[in-house]
């Protein structure tokens, strides 16, 4: 049986406490329960849970539904008490590795879509949550050991046991998400298996090839992590009605066959690009988190298609500068070439490309080595 450790008693007493407060004033915990029902959405569950599975150094992770019970599991490493008290607060948490900017702090919160009563088992802790204290854990004496993390809910509807199965039958058609992480290598879910096998080097640092599951042989570029500028500071906490500070973040280009390249924030967006890679970045979202804000409105998302852009030539340069590679090994990296001669930049998917497109020719036309030049001249 797990023994509750001392800090669980002072986090929970400030929950209680904060909850004593927000029932007092129904106008500041009013404020509370709107936050909270808007990231009440069956759709992101799963990301978030593989987003705190990363963070926490997993390789393998599991879904199952079990007798009405959503179940994920995990092998990453335990929670400590500074964690513990991020998962029992209600914003953002600075110490996640960037892959999304999140909602007004969506995080764990976003398993309360699928039911009112979830519970966390880990190697040395057992708690639950309630939805109508949502922030205040309780301690759950179990005889239940395990080596892994373990997040389970009793579903609460039929419709919301869809919603769900659903979103699971998507990762299961394409798991291309998992290529964003840094540690997960293979994700089960229900009877089915992924896995990303890494099978080499990359052409240029900060890159290596992949092959996955459905997906086949691709490569994946990441940019050195940047922090971000004062007036994308400005925006994400004005649009978060919080004080936050953002870690600096990377962003990320798979070169793959895949018919269709599109803009991802761990899960796809809906906005197809018409450029020869998709793109991941923790891209400002709109408020249905189905698409990202139009960069002309957003200068954290013009500034993050622009860091696309450049990585993208970037790469495309050094690639070719290779000596040690023979032609054609060499000439491969011109599936790069990110050359579109007309964008409707009255659409999305036409803006957010035109911002890749500019910083790719702005980056292309800067001075580089002498075979470089050469190439860039004719």
């Amino acid at each position: 049986m797990r023994t509750k450790p001392a800090f669980f008693d002072s986090v929970r007493d400030a929950a209680q406490s904060r909850w004593d407060q927000l029932e007092r004033d129904p106008e500041l915990g009013g404020a509370w329960w709107l936050l909270f029902r808007q990231v009440q959405n069956p759709r992101h569950v799963l990301s978030e849970l593989l987003q705190n599975a990363d963070d926490a150094g997993a390789t393998e992770a599991s879904v199952a539904i079990e007798e009405g019970r959503f179940i994920f599991q995990h092998n990453g490493h335990d929670f400590g008490e500074d964690e513990f008290r991020s998962l029992c607060r209600f914003g953002f948490s600075n110490k996640r590795r960037l892959l999304t900017i999140g909602f007004r702090g969506i995080g764990f919160k976003s398993v309360f879509s699928l039911g009112p009563q979830p519970e966390v088992l880990t190697p040395t802790l057992a708690f639950g949550f309630g939805r109508q204290r949502f922030t205040q854990p309780e301690w759950i004496e179990t005889n239940q050991n395990s080596a892994l993390t373990t997040v389970r809910v009793r579903i609460e509807s039929p419709d919301t046991e869809g919603a769900i199965q659903s979103q699971i039958e998507t990762w299961t058609r394409s798991a291309v998400p998992l290529l964003f992480f840094q540690s997960i290598r293979m994700l089960r879910l229900l009877d089915q298996e992924i896995r990303v096998e890494d099978t080499g080097a990359g052409p240029c640092d900060r890159s290596h090839k992949v092959k996955l599951s459905g997906l086949g042989d691709a490569i994946v570029f990441r940019s050195v992590e940047e922090p971000f500028p004062p007036e994308c500071l400005e925006e994400v906490r004005a649009e978060r009605g919080e004080n936050i500070e953002l870690p600096p973040c990377d962003v990320v280009i798979l070169l793959s066959a895949a018919r269709e390249q599109r803009l991802y924030c761990v899960l796809p967006t809906e906005v197809a690009v018409p450029l020869p890679f998709s793109c991941h970045a923790p891209f400002v979202q709109d408020p249905a988190r189905t698409a990202i804000k139009d960069p002309s409105m957003s200068p954290t998302n013009a500034w993050l298609l622009g860091r696309i852009g450049k990585l993208a030539a970037d790469s495309l340069l050094t690639w070719l500068g290779r000596d040690d590679l023979g032609a054609t090994e060499r000439a491969e990296a011109y599936e790069l070439l990110a050359e579109v001669t007309t964008v409707n930049t009255g659409l999305l998917s036409g803006a957010a490309s035109n911002c890749i497109l500019n910083a790719f020719r702005k980056c292309l036309a800067q001075p580089g080595p002498p075979s470089l030049r050469r190439w860039k001249a004719g």
